[in-house]
């Protein structure tokens, strides 16, 4: 399975317009997606750093008091 970044947990968008995207774990700022890094990187084989968001796809109820 292919990692997708933007669902890591360590996946961020850095302050610097040259590299836009970066890893915390693998410890990557760049132009590209870290993943695409990290397989270019080790000839071919995935992301093993990739752990998925906790709730990504939660879906908040806006009627729920405790936002109120």
């Amino acid at each position: 399975m292919k990692p997708n970044c933007r669902q890591c947990k360590h996946f961020y968008i850095t302050f610097d317009q040259s590299m836009p995207y970066g890893c915390r774990k693998n410890q990557i700022k760049s132009k590209q997606l870290p993943s695409q890094v990290v397989k270019a990187a080790n000839f071919g084989n995935e992301c093993v750093a990739y752990e998925a968001k906790k709730n990504i796809n939660k879906e908040k109820n806006l009627n729920d008091s405790k936002y109120w």
